[in-house]
């Protein structure tokens, strides 16, 4: 009798299948265990906790009756699980008000599911949370996150830190275990670095060698899929950027902190050229200079008027002086053909001048003989 008079004067406060209520108005007190519910008897053991709720389709409902604009009235329900054959087992907080349920445990759940400790750390798999949020799985801990049209997948193993792209698949990031120290570092200023942590441009690589580089590859390529840019203390330890197709044969280009640059192959601009072409000497409407006009002004300039001045001490168009260059050798080609054809008339009219001469002198010499012999007789 005396656990059964508890149970009829909570009737009024939980909601139990009675057909008759009880309203007790006023404070009062239960001294002993509590069963609540319409599995209740009165013979129940009660080994733990004062408040036992016992039958189908368990839940404590709070309802808030507030009516005052601006005061908060939602209800909410503790849920132990559903109703009815097939029903899931569950502990859940619903909003009855809104119809969510924000918070649910499923039967079965494992040791630390979820663990808040004493400083607010979080554990999930663990309950010794070591930071604000520790996850912890025996086979890698992963977070999944996902919108109506995507998912991203982040995953830590003793293997690797691994970004996870399920829709591709991809795997777009990446840092294996054992990485070195500032594999990767993003400064404040945005600047990217490679093995250092205070980067001093948009993209800084560091090796802590002699030598730092980086390659580019394209995998499509035919052959010679890669080339290297290394930066290297060089045979003068002055500093040498060299550029090198991965292809066995050393690097294609060398140039050192003195600015002097050594190419494997042939040099090809596409610099300065000349407005009329650099072989328009040669045709005929072009107005070119008489041998003796272009020395007059190779003279007063200092310079050859194609090349223009050459300073001493100053940098130089190499690609634009060559062009100037082959503009004068082609008229210095034409001069000499001129002159050649000139040289050559000349020496004709010597040859003839000499042939007259020849025939003049055996034309005195038969008259002197002649004469001679006149005076003889």
């Amino acid at each position: 009798m005396a656990r059964i008079l508890p149970a009829i004067l909570m009737a009024g406060l939980l909601p139990t299948p009675a057909l008759t209520q009880t309203l007790l108005n006023g404070d009062h007190s239960i001294a002993g265990d509590l069963c609540v519910g319409g599995r209740c008897t009165d013979n129940e053991s009660l080994p733990t906790g004062p408040l036992h709720l016992k039958q189908d389709m368990l839940s404590i409902r709070a309802y808030d009756t507030s009516d005052l604009i601006g005061f908060a009235s939602n209800d909410w329900v503790l849920r132990f699980n559903e109703s009815g054959q097939g029903g899931q087992s569950f502990f859940a907080v619903h909003d009855e008000t809104a119809g969510l349920t924000p918070f649910r445990v499923d039967a079965g759940a494992p040791e630390n599911a979820l663990r808040v400790d004493a400083t607010g750390n979080i554990g999930i798999g663990t309950g010794l949370p070591l930071v604000n949020l520790h996850i912890y799985d025996s086979d890698g801990a992963g977070i999944l996150m996902e919108d109506n049209a995507w998912q991203w997948f982040v995953t830590g193993t003793q293997d690797a830190f691994v970004l996870f792209e399920p829709q591709s698949p991809a795997i777009p990031f990446q840092i294996r275990s054992g990485a070195p120290d500032a594999s990767i570092h993003v400064a404040a200023n945005g600047n990217v670095g490679l093995g250092t942590h205070a980067p001093g441009a948009p993209l800084e690589v560091v090796n802590n060698s002699t030598f730092s580089y980086f390659r580019l590859t394209a995998r499509q390529a035919a052959v010679n899929r890669s080339v290297d840019v290394t930066f290297t203390g060089g045979p003068l330890g002055t500093g040498e950027l060299r550029y090198n197709i991965v292809d066995g044969d050393g690097p294609e280009m060398k140039l050192n902190a003195n600015g002097d640059m050594e190419i494997g192959g042939t040099l090809i601009t596409g610099g300065p050229t000349c407005a009329s072409g650099r072989d328009a000497v040669f045709n005929a409407a072009f107005e070119r200079h008489s041998v003796t006009d272009h020395a007059a002004l190779m003279w007063e300039n200092g310079h050859l008027p194609a090349v223009g001045p050459t300073l001493q001490g100053q940098p130089m168009n190499v690609s634009e002086k060559m062009g100037a260059m082959l503009n004068e050798l082609e008229h210095a080609h034409i001069y000499i053909e001129e002159l050649h054809g000139e040289n050559a008339a000349l020496s004709a009219e010597v040859a003839a001048e000499r042939a007259l001469n020849a025939a003049q002198a055996d034309q005195i010499a038969a008259l002197s003989a002649r004469l001679d012999a006149l005076e003889g007789n």
